[in-house]
């Protein structure tokens, strides 16, 4: 406090908080309040600095230390309601806020604090009543007249919401908060598109106000408009560059545009300006995530858990972002305190196919069956088109995944090979997506319909349904950009899941069937899936090599004298027990060397990590290397270091194993019972390599140590391999593209079968 009195030393810190600087204030504050525990105002402001700062998890003890010394004051009980508020127990705010009413009974936050926790708790009369009182004693409030409005539009008087909006629109107020209530008001009035086209038209007869660009933001949205949106989101920023809710729009908006770098920037400055807001905190670590700064999201969004107290969508992103980092035990655990549909769907796709338990076909199977419960209530009901009498079904696809993608490359060669006469092909794509793959699937549709980002269900199905499409596949899953949750209300006669995040069974009601081949599902392996299984009679992708793709490398070992093994799959698929096995192959050649590349190993933390537990897996690291992402030309030019992928377990390489085998790098894998523990399997067996797919352990390590012993074998077949792979029925468009036109008029004429 650098000598200053107390009462002086208090002073400065109050003056940094007026500033706007409660982190500033916290040093002083916390020394004051070591000083004084019993200090009233002392405890009451390091509380309120602590909660200006994000610090919500350490606000509540000097908050009840100030309610307890100074027992008549109302203050301390509207910040522990306000506190209590942010972290999600509204119960708690109420008894805290009416306490503070009982102190002081015009307590006018406390008034619109009460009113927001009966909004909240779907008591919006109860909320217009309490706001009509605090508005008597603050009439010029602006924020309490927008939250007035809100409350009138849930009570359904959107007409006079609109009046209460008037003023504010005409002198100013909070511009984000302004724009979002306003655009409520809208929609509840006139319905979502003649509401964004009055929006469209105020917004050009006041182009400077940023309210109304924020509001018609809001409105596209809401129409799925989702280009229009972000420019009127930025025009929004343009005109007030430091209101928080605004940035969160523009967040919001850049990342649905996969703008990730842009959208972290957003959140951080939306996140300065109001710290204590749980959404911008969950949002800055979704972006962290998706730019791989593992380590920094992880500890976001534990700060988030810690502040906030338990919350579905944080354990949910916070489990995303563990299984990255190659913890999956610890995501496993983040999956199910998520809870709910949340716990469901994690344990399903994201998470539990990679775990060595839950990972199982049986566990999986049991997961889809009660999400399959849950998502069958609410069914919306579903006309289909009239039968056609003759001519080409009409097969939707719907995908986020068009471009540059696994799920291109591995479908786009099958659907340019279905016959024309046989076949109309909508194309239903989520995002504009750019490059050679996109363009070939452009060239063989027959119509193609741009779903703009963040479009909503309701809108989606509409456009759906208005196709009149006698086949729908889905090819995104349950994994980002997914939507395949929505076909549960069906969208056409026939639905098909196809690759797109196909780890296991979807558990969505009305998906009818799942493409696959026996590999990937034998007989007998029917009680693990909701949908009937329709097999190919080959595999069930067909893989479209990169024309770029650099010519197959000598095998390593013929100039080394021992084997290189690689493995280029994501952390996620690494698991404890692969490394253990990794180590018993190199203890036995004590040669040998690994080579590892992933985007995770790129970040530090998480690169470090990482070799703990590969160190006490017993592997040498002296012998492994560890490199991040690369482009993808220099990652298929790397295979030219490897003489073996290993494959992980339980959850197998796809597109890794097809990239490998094209780069002349045979590919040794542990077959599991889920579909993800089957793809590389199909893969191999498709090019007639099935004897490298193994079923246990120790054959794996058994057959690792025999193929490296035998050099001049895997040169012989890396010579060969790219021609053996381009000559299969893997790579062989014409053949996939007539197989699957059979499979798809099968599931045609089933329509009607037994499920």
């Amino acid at each position: 406090m650098d000598g200053l009195p107390s009462r002086e030393a208090l002073a400065a810190a109050l003056a940094e908080m007026a500033a706007g600087r409660p982190a500033r204030a916290l040093p002083t504050l916390r020394a004051l309040a070591a000083a004084s525990p019993g200090d009233a105002a002392v405890q009451l402001n390091l509380g309120m600095a602590l909660m200006d700062a994000g610090h919500l998890a350490e606000a509540e003890a000097p908050l009840l230390a100030a309610a307890q010394a100074a027992p008549q004051h109302p203050e301390p009980c509207f910040r522990l309601a306000r506190l209590r508020h942010l972290r999600g127990d509204p119960l708690a705010a109420e008894s805290f806020y009416r306490g503070a009413l009982a102190r002081a009974p015009g307590h006018v936050a406390s008034l619109a604090g009460l009113a927001e926790v009966a909004r909240s708790l779907a008591r919006p009369e109860e909320a217009v009543s309490l706001l009509r009182e605090a508005l008597l004693h603050a009439p010029q409030d602006a924020g309490m007249r927008l939250a007035l409005a809100r409350a009138l539009v849930q009570s359904g008087q959107a007409a006079k919401a609109l009046e209460e909006l008037a003023l504010p629109l005409r002198v100013g107020g909070p511009a984000g908060r302004l724009g979002a209530v306003w655009a409520e008001a809208l929609r509840a009035r006139h319905g979502v598109e003649e509401a964004r086209a009055r929006a469209e038209e105020e917004a050009r007869a006041h182009p400077l106000c940023a309210a109304r660009a924020a509001g018609l933001a809001a409105l596209c949205e809401a129409e799925g408009r989702g280009g229009a949106a972000l420019s009127a989101w930025r025009a929004a920023e343009a005109l007030a560059p430091e209101d928080p809710d605004i940035l969160a729009g523009l967040a919001q908006s850049l990342a649905r545009h996969r703008d990730h770098a842009a959208a972290l920037d957003a959140f951080e400055r939306a996140l300065a300006l109001a710290p204590d807001e749980p959404g911008l905190r969950v949002g800055r670590g979704e972006q962290l995530w998706r730019l791989h700064r593992l380590s920094e999201a992880a500890e976001a969004l534990r700060a988030a858990l810690r502040d906030f107290g338990p919350d579905e969508r944080t354990r949910a992103t916070l489990a995303l972002v563990l299984v990255s980092q190659g913890l999956q035990e610890e995501a496993m655990e983040e999956a199910e305190a998520a809870g709910g549909e949340n716990a469901l769907l994690l344990g399903l796709t994201s998470v539990g196919p990679y775990h060595p338990e839950a990972g199982r076909a049986e566990a999986l199977a049991g997961r889809a069956r009660a999400l399959h419960q849950r998502l069958s209530e609410g069914l919306l009901p579903y006309t289909a088109p009239p039968p056609r009498a003759e001519g080409p079904l009409r097969l939707g696809l719907l995908s986020a995944h068009f471009g540059k993608h696994p799920v291109g490359w591995l479908t786009v060669a099958g659907i340019e090979n279905l016959p024309r006469d046989a076949f109309e092909v909508d194309v239903f794509s989520l995002g504009d997506r750019p490059g050679d793959i996109a363009a070939r699937f452009r060239a063989r549709a027959d119509a193609w319909h741009l779903i703009e980002p963040g479009t909503p269900d309701a809108v989606l199905l509409e456009r759906l349904r208005a196709a009149q499409l006698d086949i729908l596949i889905e090819l995104g899953g349950h994994g980002q950009g997914g939507r395949v949750r929505l076909l549960r209300h069906r969208a056409a006669p026939v639905q098909i899941k196809w690759v797109g995040s196909q780890a296991s069974t979807t558990g969505t009601p009305n998906i009818d069937w799942m493409l696959t081949d026996r590999w990937e599902t034998p007989e007998g392996f029917e009680p693990f899936y909701t949908e009937r299984l329709l097999r190919m009679p080959d595999g069930y992708v067909c893989y479209a090599p990169p024309p770029a793709a650099p010519p197959v490398a000598p095998t390593p070992a013929g100039f080394s004298g021992a084997v290189t093994f690689g493995c280029y799959n994501n952390l996620a698929k690494v698991t404890p027990r692969v490394l253990a096995v990794w180590a018993r192959i190199l203890r036995a050649l004590p040669e040998a060397r690994l080579v590892l590349r992933t985007h995770a190993l790129g970040d530090g933390p998480t690169r470090e990590g990482f070799t703990a537990r590969a160190r006490a897996a017993g592997l040498d690291l002296a012998r492994v290397e560890m490199h991040g992402a690369v482009p993808h030309d220099q990652l298929l030019a790397a295979y030219g270091e490897i003489d073996i992928s290993l494959d992980p377990f339980p959850y197998t390489g796809g597109l890794t194993v097809c990239e490998s085998l094209w780069m002349g790098v045979p590919v040794l894998t542990l077959v599991g019972s889920s579909f993800a523990g089957r793809h590389a399997f199909s893969h191999l067996s498709n090019v007639g390599l099935a004897d490298w797919a193994v079923f246990s352990e120790e054959e794996y390590v058994a057959e690792a140590i025999r193929r490296a012993s035998d050099i001049p074998a895997l040169a012989a077949l890396r010579a060969g391999m790219r021609a053996r792979v381009a000559a299969s029925p893997l790579c062989d468009g014409p053949r996939f593209g007539s197989n699957l036109a059979a499979v798809l008029r099968q599931a045609w004429e089933g329509r009607d079968g037994p499920a």
